[in-house]
């Protein structure tokens, strides 16, 4: 079978690289960059907790005058 296309119309739309990420991508790549850097941050802190060395008793709690 024999297709024949005699006109051909449509729309061509050029857009700049810069246009591509609206600003709903734009927000919901910095939110998940700001929970990313949050979550660094927690084991960052859990690592230090793990390689500090302390007398394991905090404020008050033990101690006898």
């Amino acid at each position: 079978m024999d297709v024949r296309i005699q006109n051909v119309t449509g729309t061509v739309t050029a857009v700049g690289s810069d246009a591509l990420l609206g600003p709903a991508v734009l927000e919901r790549i910095v939110a998940a960059v700001m929970q990313a850097i949050e979550e660094q941050k927690l084991r960052e802190r859990r690592a230090r907790k793990d390689t500090t060395v302390t007398s394991g008793i905090t404020g008050d709690e033990g101690h006898t005058p």
